[in-house]
């Protein structure tokens, strides 16, 4: 009796978890903050500011709290090395798991969430670029990371979010003028903060 009590249990686990999955779609906008590129010998390098902009689709299984989130962002970014610009145009596809906060006095108002996942870059358009007296500057045409990131759900229809998205291998290559050795590889990590609107 109790092995049947314990399998209608889990049946109706199974049965009621999509009968209360909430799946939502929404448009996602942000700003990516580039950190200063590693491992440069020396050169004067910076990161510099650009943006995302894509749809997003959110999973969740509102009494456990948790979810998935997947993103299809088009996205800018770039560094400043010896005082020239070279910007990344790039497809990223972040995916999340997510737990959301539904705290009983703010969650008609708040939802506090954190987040973390991989992130999957694919270059576009140009990738290379020439500094004078300095050398060739070159991203890599695709690049895995990792995001950690926090938020929050307001009003059930805008979602805020800060992200800090860490390259788990070399984002760029230097080729200086006149070197016979290796290539100076550097990754670049990235703070990043959205909104997103919620359908």
């Amino acid at each position: 009796m109790k092995r049947l009590l314990g399998l209608f249990f889990v049946i109706s686990l199974f049965v009621a978890i999509p009968a209360q999955a909430q799946f939502k779609f929404g448009v996602k906008a942000g700003a990516n903050l580039a950190e200063k590129p590693s491992d440069l010998s020396g050169l004067s390098a910076e990161g510099t500011t650009g943006f995302f902009v894509g749809p997003m689709a959110k999973f969740t299984i509102p009494v456990l709290g948790l979810g998935l989130e997947a993103d299809v962002l088009y996205s800018r970014t770039g560094a400043e090395v010896a005082g020239e610009t070279i910007n990344k145009n790039s497809i990223e596809i972040p995916v999340y798991l997510r737990y959301d906060f539904a705290l009983p006095l703010i969650s008609k108002v708040a939802v506090p969430f954190v987040a973390v996942g991989p992130q999957f870059g694919f270059a576009i358009g140009s990738l290379d670029e020439t500094i004078a007296n300095v050398g060739e500057f070159e991203y890599k045409k695709s690049n895995l990371s990792l995001n950690l990131g926090l938020g929050a759900i307001l009003l059930s229809k805008l979602q805020v979010h800060v992200n800090y998205n860490i390259a788990l291998g070399e984002t760029s290559e230097l080729s200086p003028i006149g070197s016979i050795g290796d290539a100076l590889d550097s990754k670049t990590n990235t703070w990043q903060i959205s909104a997103a609107y919620l359908f």
